[in-house]
């Protein structure tokens, strides 16, 4: 059934991952010139918009935002086999923390390089933190589908 408590949670958890992807990850500021350099899903940007071509993040975290949204969305409609839509939500905890663990690397990684020249200001955007809201909305979703499971066997154990 569609209008259960965990379909409401799937969607708005597939919806912060699905926003994460158009959303700065973090925003990284130089010493004294100023200039700023924005990592997005995407890659890294300068603060006008331009690419930087020669570093790039190791983690496509575009394609794990989607990966994240998609399997999300895909196990909504799994609310007929609660065991198997258990299992795919408990898969996308393992992403949410591959992504959060790969997050922090880079961001350490990207003040390292940045901070060769100046020190570094950091000021972290919604999608650094979209993979722990998504884990979070993920987990009350896996707790709901569990209620459901233990409410029809105990409803099979009357019969």
């Amino acid at each position: 059934m569609l209008q259960r408590i965990q379909t409401v949670f799937l969607v708005i958890a597939a919806a912060i991952a699905f926003a994460a992807i158009a959303l700065p990850m973090a925003t990284y500021t130089r010493g004294s010139d100023q200039a700023k350099v924005v990592l997005r899903p995407m890659g890294l940007f300068t603060g006008e918009g331009a690419e930087l071509s020669d570093v790039e993040p190791k983690v496509p975290f575009m394609a794990v935002f989607a990966v994240l949204g998609c399997a999300l969305l895909a196990s909504v409609f799994l609310f007929r086999h609660r065991t198997r839509q258990r299992r795919v939500v408990r898969g996308t905890f393992l992403v949410a923390l591959g992504a959060i663990a790969f997050a922090v690397i880079t961001d350490r990684s990207i003040q390292v390089y940045l901070g060769q020249e100046a020190p570094v200001s950091v000021s972290y955007g919604p999608s650094f933190y979209a993979p722990l809201l998504v884990l979070v909305f993920a987990y009350l979703a896996d707790r709901a589908i569990r209620k459901d499971e233990d409410l029809v066997r105990s409803a099979d154990r009357l019969r």
